[in-house]
């Protein structure tokens, strides 16, 4: 007789076994002396093969052959596990089914076996003894079935330092995340590790988790005001002047705030807001040349020259009171005859001077002093002197005589450009 019974065994043995004890017991006063002369008694036997149990009720006491009687058929590999099973008494027979499996030994090689049993006794087999030293994936009393995967790796003893706290943890291969996942701690979206989540373990190797949060503030700050210069031919080199003072703006800053186990370690810039507009400050820088150091005037400072000095000009000490820039340099003389004519038309004559017209145009109006004080006056640049191309001199000065030529000789000079 065999009974197919899905999951757990919900029958009580003892039971059984007094309802087939007073069967006994009933046919053995109704036949005498034929109960005595029967070879064993019934029993039975659970088959267990994965998920399925099926119950035999035998007088069989060889394994197979109950396992025949159940009509249950073993291939090849296929195993009987008979920890459970003695002979004519109660018990179980366990099925184990050829499986193929994928097994990787802790050097890491990688091989395809077939094998019926657990992975404690596929471990056996292949010579691997349990240890606290090696690491196996699986409990060794898992039942191998095709596609498993058994992995047997060394063991990584690592600690993990979190919320102020270290635990040891032991693992296989793997990266921090995996040693931080079975130390069970959970990680934000935020937090960093010391390595990196993604590193190789290694043993011993010391991990650090870091709680990182962010917050953001807005802080109200002041916006410097920006410094402008301009020239001005108003006021000397050298010299400026502040002619709009600068005032600071203002403006609200957000800042991303990082915090690292509760310590702010860095902020940064998210977004800035003008609130008010900085005016920014200008100051004029002089362009306007010093006048030169001119000794004291000689001849109560009387001009050579023969033009008369028009009454915008005003001169003060000898010198013109504005001018558009000065010019220093050295100055010859040279005079004509009566009534010679200029390169540029004007008549020869004392304030008619001879230039380099590439420096001073024709016509332009000039104010010259020596520096040792003789003043040749208001003069207009109206002749090309010899020496533009010998660079020598800057200007050629009109005597009306030789004698005033060999007395000025050749002196330094002030040329005002007016």
């Amino acid at each position: 007789m065999i009974t197919q019974v899905k999951g757990s065994i919900r029958a009580s043995r003892l039971l059984i076994m007094r309802v087939i004890a007073l069967v006994v017991v009933i046919a053995a006063l109704c036949a005498g002396t034929a109960f005595a002369a029967s070879p064993s008694f019934m029993h039975n036997v659970d088959i267990y093969e994965g998920s399925t149990i099926t119950r035999v009720a035998t007088l069989k006491t060889d394994a197979e052959a109950i396992i025949r009687q159940a009509g249950i058929e073993l291939a090849e590999n296929d195993k009987l596990n008979l920890d459970g099973f003695t002979e004519g008494e109660d018990g179980y027979i366990t099925v184990y089914r050829a499986a193929t499996i994928e097994y990787t030994d802790i050097n890491g090689n990688t091989e395809k076996l077939v094998f019926a049993g657990t992975v404690g006794e596929f471990l056996k087999e292949k010579g691997v003894a349990l240890s606290d030293e090696i690491i196996v994936n699986l409990s060794k009393n898992t039942i191998v079935t095709d596609g498993l995967k058994l992995n047997v790796q060394p063991a990584h003893r690592v600690s993990v330092t979190a919320d102020g706290s270290t635990l040891e943890v032991v693992i296989g291969n793997g990266t921090v995340a995996d040693a931080i996942a079975k130390a069970g701690i959970a990680l934000g979206a935020d937090d960093e590790t010391e390595p990196a989540q993604d590193t190789e373990l290694s043993d011993a190797m010391a991990i650090t988790v870091y709680r990182v949060s962010y917050q953001t503030r807005t802080v109200a700050e002041t916006v410097a005001f920006e410094k402008k210069t301009e020239n001005s031919a108003e006021l000397y080199k050298g010299t400026s002047k502040v002619t709009r003072k600068g005032i600071n703006g203002e403006k609200n800053v957000t800042y991303k705030d990082k915090y690292v186990d509760g310590k702010l370690v860095s902020s940064t810039v998210e977004s800035e807001e003008i609130t008010k507009e900085p005016i920014a400050q200008i100051t004029q820088v002089g362009t306007k040349e010093k006048p030169v150091t001119v000794a004291a005037l000689k001849n109560g400072g009387t001009m050579i020259s023969e033009l008369a000095v028009p009454s915008r000009i005003k001169i003060e000490n000898g010198v013109p009171t504005s001018y558009k820039s000065i010019v220093t340099g050295k100055a010859a003389a040279y005079t004509a005859k009566a009534g010679a004519k200029t390169a540029s038309g004007r008549v020869a004559m004392p304030g008619h001077i001879a230039v380099n017209p590439n420096q001073f145009p024709y016509g332009t109006e000039l104010w010259i002093v020596s520096t040792d004080g003789i003043v040749y006056g208001y003069c207009i640049a109206a002749d090309t002197g010899g020496f533009v191309n010998k660079g020598k001199f800057t200007v050629d000065l009109y005597m009306n005589t030789s004698q005033e030529c060999y007395a000025w000789g050749s002196r330094n000079v002030i040329i005002y450009v007016l």
